[in-house]
């Protein structure tokens, strides 16, 4: 990758200080996965019609959540005409508006947007930054320790890492990412309004940057967090490029086509597929390998095997859909739904299960449900997340029938193994790594719990 260059220096902006992120993770605490069902919270003022603050009721609660480890929530709570956040029981300050809550991976940190009026500014661990134009959503690194976000002032854009601001251009990033250490951050961003993109590689001080012009319109980054794939233009054409967060300079180029569209990495960063146009006719790119793509529109994205053994991907087509995996000789699941969608495989590779609708004529409702293995499970009026157990046996996925929520399990025939009992908010599943407990947040009226169960 050629074009490399250095920061600036770090500009006098300093728009918010991070308390306790740049420490550390869960210095002192256990940050595994809670494994004992716990109420972590009682929301004050929401039954009773008097808060614990002040006699003001809580009249709503448009936002919580749990971190994926049970060891951290927060509530953002309408009340007195104002909102203000409660995160692991500690309540921050009222304010008129609040934007985009994000609990940091370990569940201790938490940043969002905050309006007093019309005077913006970012909040990390309850302590207010500086009044800005305009704020885009934080992004916590994977080890809890380091936060970066964009902040427009002075008519320009700004990242701010941990505090402090960088050089700013008159653009906003449109895509971003962490790499797997943390130490370095990836971007797509333009230099001025209509420029192409751009995309940049850079260490948190913005001191060693590497930047790849007229690239980025589409960036994938692997779920380990090494490697990163990108569309890139050529005189008129699009190609797909590789590279590490390790060696940004090192860059890997495809072939040239009409067109290039959904993009997929795998989750070690060693193979990408995609779609692509040459001459009117679509194909499906795999590491270099042209082959026709079936008949129909690409339903969702292209979603790789977790053992490495190639990609499955659904397509829809004049009233049917069809499930088809790479590989010679790889048999196609044709079905005739409605639609389906989010399609996911086993650690092993050996599983999937996808959603498929399909309308009974005369009938409302139960019209959705998991397709595991090719086989059917039980139809219901939504369903959400389904995902394997580590060790490949069973599937969670969340379900609402009437109007009521619950968590189902499912064998691998789609046969429900059980069903949770009803609550008001169901939240997605984790399973410990042993694949014998089965863990989720809900919400009942007040209360928060961590919902741990035996499998």
């Amino acid at each position: 990758m050629k074009g490399s260059m250095k920061a600036l220096g770090i500009a006098a902006l300093v728009l918010a200080s991070l308390s306790g992120c740049s420490k550390e993770p869960g210095k002192g605490k256990d940050l595994s996965l809670l494994t004992t069902s716990t109420t972590v919270a009682e929301i004050a003022g929401l039954q009773q019609g008097a808060g614990a603050w002040n006699s003001e009721p809580v009249r709503n609660v448009p936002q919580l959540d749990f971190s994926s480890n049970g060891r951290g929530y927060f509530y953002v709570a309408e009340q007195g005409g104002a909102f203000h956040v409660v995160h692991n029981g500690n309540r921050h300050t009222s304010y008129t508006n609040i934007l985009t809550p994000t609990l940091s991976p370990d569940g201790q940190h938490l940043a969002y947007q905050a309006y007093v009026d019309d005077k913006l500014r970012m909040v990390v661990d309850g302590k207010d930054g500086e009044v800005v134009e305009e704020l885009e959503i934080p992004f916590f690194s994977p080890d809890s320790r380091h936060i970066v976000y964009q902040a427009k002032k002075g008519g320009r854009w700004y990242f701010v890492v941990d505090g402090h601001s960088t050089p700013g251009n008159g653009t906003q990033h449109n895509q971003f990412g962490f790499s797997a250490d943390s130490s370095r951050i990836a971007y797509v961003d333009t230099v001025s309004e209509g420029a192409p993109p751009r995309l940049v590689v850079t260490d948190l001080g913005f001191k060693k940057l590497t930047t790849r012009e007229a690239t980025g319109s589409v960036m994938v980054i692997s779920e380990n967090r090494t490697r990163i794939a990108a569309i890139s233009d050529a005189g008129g054409k699009k190609r797909v490029i590789e590279l590490s967060f390790a060696q940004p300079d090192s860059v890997k180029e495809g072939a040239l086509y009409d067109n290039v569209r959904d993009l997929a990495i795998s989750p070690d960063g060693a193979s990408v597929a995609y779609v692509a146009e040459k001459g009117g006719a679509r194909l499906l790119i795999h590491d270099g390998k042209e082959q026709p793509f079936p008949a129909g529109e690409l339903v969702g994205s292209i979603i790789f095997r977790p053992d490495g053994k190639g990609f499955g991907f659904l397509v829809g087509s004049k009233g049917s859909c069809a499930f088809y995996q790479s590989g010679a000789g790889a048999e196609v699941e044709k079905r005739p739904y409605d639609e389906v969608g989010e399609l996911a495989y086993s650690k092993d590779g050996n599983s999937h299960v996808y959603l498929g609708r399909k309308v009974t004529p005369g009938q409302t409702g139960k019209s959705i449900f998991a397709v595991v293995n090719g086989k059917e499970g039980a139809r219901f009026d939504k369903v959400a997340g389904p995902t394997f157990s580590p060790d490949g046996r069973l599937v969670a996925y969340r379900a609402r029938q009437d109007g009521k929520r619950f968590m189902v399990v499912s064998d691998l025939d789609g046969k429900i193994v059980r069903q949770d009992p009803v609550h008001e908010m169901v939240f997605p599943p984790v399973f410990s790594n042993d694949g014998k407990l089965l863990a989720y947040g809900v919400k009942d009226g007040a209360k928060l719990v961590w919902n741990v169960e035996k499998l």
